[in-house]
C-alpha cells in the first residue's frame, strides 16, 4: 500500500479535526479566527470579556453581559505562505535525488464566515446561536513538484451550529452551556510513482483522491465570575466531537501490477477522527475607565489523536491506512489590552504564543506549519447606539518547521526532507447591530 496514501488521508483527515487551516495552520489545524473583535487583541480574555454575540463561541455565559437582542456577521480573510525548501530528499530508491521542483507557495487565501444572535429568553436567561468555521486545512502545491508523492492537494472544511443558552446564578455567577453540530469534509490528493515498478510495469505517476465527510455533536460550558467591578475571571470547555468520515478513495492511471492489492482499487472507505477538546481560562481587569487589560491560555487536548485509521467498506478486513499520529497536548498563552478613547471608538493590540501539537518527527506536507507568535491590531467604531463596526489585522510569524517524511510504494521508499518557511495574515471585519 502506499504510504503517499497513508499520509494523504493521515495528514490530512487529521487537520480535519483542525481547521481551515493552512490555511492557518493554526497549532495544528484548529482556527481561532471566529470574531473580529477578538482578533484585534490575539484572543486575549476570550472567554471572560463578552463584548459581543461573539461570546457564544468563546464561553456562552458571557451573553448575560449583552443588553436586549444583539446580532454579529463578520469575515475573515486568511492570506498564507508555506514555502518548501529541500534538504536532501530521495526518491523511492532512498539514494536516488527527489526529481520536481519546491512546490511553490503552498499557501492560499481564504475567507471563513461567521454568525452570531443572542437575545433575552424570559427575564433571567439568555440564548443564542453562533455559525462558524473552527477547523480547517488548504494546501495546493505546484504540478511535479518533489514532494508529490506525499501530497499535491489538500482541502478540509467545516461548520459548526452552536445554539447555546445562559443564565445568573448570582449577582457574580453567569453560567452557560451549548451544544455543537460539527459538519467535516475533506478531500486529500497525492500522486503515486510508478516509474521503479519492473517492466513491463514501470509507468509515469498515477495520482490517489479520498474525499469524505462526517457530521458529530458536542457541548461547550463556562461561566464568568466577578471577582471585583473591574475584574473578572472566565472558564470555558468545549468537548471534543467523534467523527466517522465516510467516503471513497479514487485511483487514476495505475499500473497493472498494483491493480491487484486490494489496497489500490477504487472503494468506499471510513476513518474514526475525534476533534480535540480544549479548555480556556481568561481574566479581564478594567485598570481604570479607558484601559482594560486582558490575558487568557488555552489548553488543546491533541494527545487524544494517537493514530488515523482508514478502512474499507467495500473488503472487509483491508486496511487501507494506519498511520501513526502521536500528536501532543498544546498551550496558547496570549496578553491583551483595549483603550477606549471616546463612546465610538475602542482600540486593540495584544500578543500570543500558539504551539504546534505535530512534532518534527510526524510532521507532514499537508499539515506544514510549527509554533506561531501572534502581534495583533483592531479598532472598534460605532456610529451610533445601535451599531459597531470591528476590524482587525494579526501577522503570525511560524517557526521553520523541519520535514522527514516518508513515502513508500510496495517494499521501495523515499523521503521529503527540508523546512518549510511560513507565515500567515489575517484580516477580520464584523459588524454587530443592537436591537
Amino acid at each position: 500500500m502506499k504510504k503517499t496514501l497513508h499520509i494523504a488521508v493521515a495528514g490530512s483527515f487529521l487537520a480535519l479535526g483542525m481547521g481551515l487551516s493552512t490555511n492557518t495552520m493554526a497549532a495544528g489545524f484548529a482556527i481561532i479566527e471566529t470574531s473580529a473583535s477578538g482578533m484585534g487583541q490575539a484572543f486575549a480574555g476570550a472567554a471572560a470579556v463578552a463584548e459581543d454575540p461573539s461570546t457564544i463561541y468563546f464561553n456562552p455565559a458571557g451573553m448575560m453581559y449583552l443588553e436586549g437582542t444583539q446580532v454579529t456577521a463578520g469575515v475573515h480573510i486568511i492570506k498564507s505562505k508555506a514555502e518548501f525548501q529541500d534538504g536532501g530528499s530521495t526518491d523511492l530508491t532512498n539514494y536516488g535525488v527527489a526529481q520536481g521542483g519546491n512546490g511553490g507557495d503552498a499557501g492560499d487565501t481564504f475567507y471563513v464566515p461567521n454568525f452570531y444572535y443572542v437575545r433575552d429568553f424570559g427575564d433571567k436567561y439568555k440564548i443564542g446561536i453562533g455559525i462558524n468555521a473552527p477547523f480547517g486545512l488548504g494546501t495546493e502545491y505546484d504540478n511535479g513538484w518533489m514532494g508529490r508523492y506525499t501530497s499535491t492537494d489538500s482541502e478540509v472544511k467545516s461548520l459548526n451550529i452552536n445554539p447555546a443558552i445562559a443564565f445568573r446564578a448570582n449577582e457574580k455567577l453567569s453560567i452557560g452551556l451549548g451544544i455543537n453540530i460539527q459538519y467535516l469534509e475533506a478531500t486529500l490528493e497525492s500522486d503515486i510513482y510508478q516509474y521503479a515498478l519492473p517492466s513491463p510495469y514501470s509507468r509515469p505517476d498515477g495520482s490517489a483522491k479520498i474525499k469524505g465527510d462526517s457530521w458529530g455533536v458536542g457541548v461547550n460550558l463556562g461561566f464568568i465570575y466577578e471577582i471585583t467591578q473591574a475584574t473578572r475571571i472566565g472558564m470555558h470547555f468545549r468537548s471534543e466531537v467523534s467523527h466517522t468520515l465516510e467516503g471513497d478513495v479514487k485511483y487514476k492511471g495505475i499500473s497493472p501490477a498494483l491493480i491487484g492489492y486490494p489496497k489500490f482499487n477504487n472503494q468506499d472507505v471510513t476513518a474514526d477522527v475525534d476533534t480535540p477538546s480544549t479548555l480556556s481560562i481568561s481574566l479581564t481587569h478594567q485598570l481604570n475607565r479607558q484601559l482594560t487589560l486582558l490575558a487568557d491560555v488555552t489548553h488543546t487536548a491533541w494527545s487524544s489523536f494517537k493514530e488515523l485509521k482508514i478502512e474499507s467498506d467495500d473488503n472487509a478486513g483491508v486496511v487501507v491506512s494506519q498511520v501513526d499520529e502521536k500528536c501532543n497536548d498544546v498551550f496558547r498563552y496570549s496578553l491583551g489590552m483595549k483603550y477606549t478613547y471616546n463612546p465610538q471608538w475602542t482600540f486593540r493590540t495584544g500578543v500570543a504564543r500558539d504551539k504546534t501539537p505535530i512534532d518534527d518527527k510526524h510532521r507532514t506536507s499537508r499539515i506544514p506549519g510549527d509554533d506561531r507568535t501572534w502581534l495583533s491590531f483592531g479598532a472598534s467604531y460605532s456610529p451610533s447606539a445601535d451599531l459597531t463596526i470591528d476590524a482587525g489585522y494579526s501577522h503570525l510569524w511560524v517557526d521553520d518547521a523541519d520535514i522527514d517524511e516518508e513515502y513508500a510504494l510496495l517494499t521501495q521508499k523515499g523521503y521529503l526532507r527540508g523546512d518549510f518557511d511560513s507565515k500567515v495574515d489575517i484580516f477580520s471585519i464584523q459588524a454587530t447591530w443592537k436591537f
